[in-house]
């Protein structure tokens, strides 16, 4: 404790020491640093691993294809976080009194617009050509067309249990004890994009374990798979976009995701929430928009298409996907499924019992969205029909009785949002309704009626969100916002504001604020307390608990910036006491202190620190204790095509309570925030080199060295020896 505290004190009069150098503008390194401190939070927020490609796949694709500061493609950067609602009404308010833009440097004369988000903005927008002269036709598209190919190769160097030699017969009687494929990970992904209004992607992805073309088993286990044997990419994706053709404001072919209102009746795909980089938690809607990521959960597959004219718009969709489930009753002949037990999102198909539940129903979704926009008002109306196509009744627990079961599934939901001036009020009401479904029960085993819920019950869900955002000055921004979810309420679909990741069974007030309190000092605030008003799978009582988060930031310079950020969070889960008959609900709170400055020693050398210090109290009145440092140094030339990233930290968190997330760069479309636990050291070195002004290539190796353990991970993924090292290598060819 007392080395992090002198590191911070330190690093404080290096800042205090470089704040006398007088500011003109902020880098543009300010829109990758507001995306690791956002995805940093999100991280926290989630108790499992997340695929950030789709989250980071925005920020790239807006960078290398800017939009154009005219349209009303302006409105995503709201969803971004990197526009507030008021700085975009104001920049719809310009346009409105004085026109389109005719160079970017009339942004400096909105009134909203600072030097922050001017930095941010400004590589992402441009003033873009007249509409009329712009007619769509083939020549063009294949003229002026960009094209790009990219391969990606990753691999954990050390042997995994999971890899070791195994004979067909210990195989076969324990199934899941091996993979089936090698430890490579493999993606390749092909796009084109002709001035953001037609988009096309292929992907095709191996996760390592998953077989491929070179990976062989016996005839016997071939047997067992049956159909779901396949060695080759396990995941193929896929999509062709178009927008802005007439009355046909953006339609889609293949996979892409859908966004309506604040989330509560159809969001697929991530979002920031609780997690978002202002006091603001009001949602912008984008609609449809096309996926291109190798991630293999929360999209759709099928068709979309979004028609408007004047103030209404409307969009249709339907989504036909294979998915993943735990396969519980199986018919005998056909081994088709009859019954389901769970949902899989994990995208792994690497062991047998993972194969055995791969595609094994299909998932179809109707449905459609309204909207009437005028120029202060904005209310929309959406349903959807989830149709699976085998019943899903869920393994027997207290928690879950109100949990989605069946086959069939319809939300509705009406959204609104009115902005003007210095005010903007938010919010969506939805509802749920599950008709019920017989399903056949086991000969042996529990019936519906001993599960708790009978399936052939109906069940009805009401969900609603109301919040208010203020900005009484240009330096203050404040929100307030109440939820109430419903435990009936069910959606498969749904990713709107809360604690967790399921909208359902809980109510909270939510107060956020965001204030200027001095020139270049920021202050990030909120307070969110909640309640679960039924049981969750680790408390068996509703309970209730409360999220307190501070942040001062501060550009010393247009090299310089700090932040100081503390976070308080107090929750329930079951006692552990062995000595009483019931597990009663007891609080637990994790704090956290984090303190990162970033700098630039020189134009080519970029530096930051960080430390973190993390403290968990048990029960028994115990305490956990966890702190990470580490030191990152990047040479980015300017004038010479490559660069390097190194790493150097070390961490001391030997329990999981007390764990800290940790922002690592990586190759481009590629995002890691590792938990850091035990106590150890971790340092990484990536290159980039541009061979060509269109061939790039990209190198990442990392080692994680454990003073604590002489073993890593656990079950098949446990290593021998206290090191691990992961691999990465990535080539990217633009036409």
């Amino acid at each position: 404790m007392k080395q992090l505290v002198i590191i911070i004190l330190s690093l404080f009069f290096v800042v205090a020491a470089k704040a006398q150098i007088a500011i003109d503008t902020l880098s543009t390194e300010a829109l990758n640093d507001l995306l690791i401190e956002q995805v940093e939070r999100l991280a926290e927020d989630s108790d499992d691993d997340i695929d950030y490609e789709d989250l980071l796949e925005n920020y790239i694709f807006f960078s290398e294809n800017p939009i154009d500061i005219n349209s009303d493609d302006v409105k995503q950067l709201v969803e971004l976080h990197l526009l507030n609602v008021f700085q975009y009404e104001e920049l719809l308010k310009y346009r409105r009194y004085y026109g389109d833009f005719l160079f970017l440097d009339e942004l400096e004369m909105v009134e909203g617009f600072d030097d922050l988000t001017l930095s941010i903005i400004r590589p992402l927008v441009i003033v873009g050509q007249n509409k009329d002269r712009d007619k769509l036709t083939f020549k063009k598209m294949a003229h002026y067309g960009k094209h790009q190919i990219l391969g990606r190769y990753e691999q954990v160097l050390e042997k995994q249990q999971g890899y070791l030699p195994i004979d067909d017969s210990a195989l076969l009687a324990k199934p899941n004890s091996r993979y089936l494929g090698s430890p490579q990970k493999l993606q390749f992904r092909y796009t084109y994009n002709y001035r953001n209004r037609i988009r096309a992607a292929l992907v095709v992805e191996k996760d390592a374990g998953e077989m491929f073309f070179t990976d062989k088993v016996s005839d016997t286990i071939q047997t067992l798979l049956g159909k779901n044997y396949k060695r080759d990419f396990d995941f193929i994706g896929f999509h062709l976009y178009a927008k802005d053709l007439g009355i046909v404001k953006a339609a889609v072919l293949g996979d892409y995701q859908l966004s309506f209102g604040q989330g509560l009746t159809m969001w697929s795909g991530m979002s920031f929430g609780k997690a978002g980089a202002g006091s603001s938690v009001m949602k912008q809607g984008r609609g449809i928009t096309p996926k291109g990521s190798a991630s293999e959960f929360g999209f759709m597959r099928g068709a979309a298409v979004t028609l408007g004219g004047g103030p209404f718009s409307g969009t249709v969709f339907y989504s036909h996907r294979w998915v993943d489930a735990n396969v519980s009753v199986a018919d005998s002949l056909e081994n088709e499924a009859e019954l389901i037990s769970s949902l899989q999102e994990t995208g792994y198909h690497r062991t047998i019992g993972e194969l055995l539940d791969r595609h094994a129903i299909r998932q179809q979704v109707i449905g459609g969205h309204l909207a009437y926009a005028i120029a202060h008002f904005e209310v929309g109306y959406t349903a959807q029909h989830t149709w699976l196509s085998t019943p899903l009744e869920l393994k027997p627990s207290h928690y879950n009785q109100f949990y989605f079961q069946g086959k069939n599934l319809t939300n509705q939901g009406i959204d609104f949002k009115y902005v003007k001036g210095k005010y903007a009020v938010f919010g969506e009401m939805a509802m749920s309704y599950n008709p019920g479904t017989k399903v056949p029960e086991p000969v042996e085993g529990p019936t519906s009626i001993q599960s708790g819920i009978s399936t052939s019950s109906t069940t009805l869900g009401f969900a609603g969100l109301l919040g208010l955002t203020v900005k009484p000055a240009g330096y203050l921004n404040f929100t307030v916002m109440y939820r109430d979810y419903g435990k009936t309420y069910q959606n498969l679909m749904s990713n709107a504001f809360g604690e967790g990741s399921r909208n359902q069974g809980q109510r909270g007030i939510y107060l956020g604020v965001e204030v200027a309190p001095a020139p270049y000092w920021n202050l990030l605030a909120y307070a969110d307390q909640f309640q679960f008003t039924w049981l969750t799978s680790q408390v068996n009582a509703p309970s209730r608990g409360h999220d307190y988060y501070l942040r001062l930031s501060h550009s010393f310079n247009r090299r310089t910036n700090a932040y100081l950020q503390f976070r308080s969070k107090t929750k329930m889960k079951n006692s552990t006491d062995t000595f009483v008959f019931s597990h009663y609900p007891i609080f637990y709170t994790k704090n956290t202190v984090r303190f990162n400055i970033n700098y630039e020693l020189g134009w080519d050398i970029h530096c930051a620190n960080k430390a973190e210090y993390a403290h968990y109290r048990n029960e028994d009145g115990t305490n956990e204790h966890g702190y990470f440092l580490c030191q990152d140094i990047a040479y980015k030339p300017e004038n010479l095509p490559f660069s390097l990233t190194f790493r150097y930290a070390i961490f001391d968190a030997k329990d999981y309570n007390a764990r800290v997330y940790a922002y690592e760069n990586d190759v481009l479309y590629s995002f890691s925030v590792p938990a850091m636990y035990g106590k150890g050291m971790r340092f990484y070195l990536l290159g980039k080199v541009k061979l060509f002004n269109s061939l790039t290539l990209y190198a990442r190796i990392g080692r994680t060295i454990y003073s604590d353990r002489d073993e890593i991970g656990s079950g098949l993924t446990l290593i021998e020896g206290n090191h691990k090292t992961d691999l990465k290598a990535e080539i990217i060819w633009k036409m």
